[in-house]
């Protein structure tokens, strides 16, 4: 019998952690504390998306502030933020979304095979969510991430 609930459950914790994790080793970022992730809607964000099909299929998403962007990708290049270029910004956003999505998906049981697409990654000055899934937000220094999974286990 099909309990969305727990599933979601399942997968809200998932996210947590392996974005946690994946901030962690690779971006030398510690989530300071969880956010609610509706506070971003409607400001400006470095967004990034992507679709993953397979067994299971979905999307991925990711929104952070610009500073908080910044700040993820000077971690993960090594550089200053000041000799951070906004392509790089957003390169780096996108790598997160490939990372963190991979990583939750490789850590479901149910996964039996999936392939991602690149993810397409903007800086927009009024963020909608444009992915309908479970929501998480962290609270990193300058700002706040989001990030949001739908999995489909049974896609038709």
């Amino acid at each position: 019998m099909f309990d969305a609930s727990r599933e979601n459950d399942l997968v809200r914790a998932l996210l947590a952690s392996c974005c946690e994790q994946v901030l962690e080793t690779m971006f030398f970022s510690s989530p300071v504390d969880a956010a609610e992730p509706p506070a971003s809607t409607g400001q400006a964000r470095v967004h990034s998306r992507l679709a993953f099909r397979g067994r299971p299929a979905g999307a991925f998403e990711v929104d952070a502030d610009p500073r908080a962007s910044r700040h993820l990708a000077a971690s993960f290049l090594g550089l200053e933020e000041a000799d951070v270029s906004p392509q790089q910004v957003m390169d780096v956003l996108g790598e997160f979304a490939n990372m963190a999505c991979g990583s939750a998906l490789s850590s479901l049981a149910r996964v039996e095979y999936f392939h991602l697409d690149p993810p397409r990654t903007a800086l927009v000055d009024c963020f909608l969510p444009s992915v309908e899934g479970v929501r998480r937000a962290f609270v990193l220094d300058g700002g706040t991430l989001g990030v949001c999974l739908r999995v489909d286990f049974d896609p038709e």
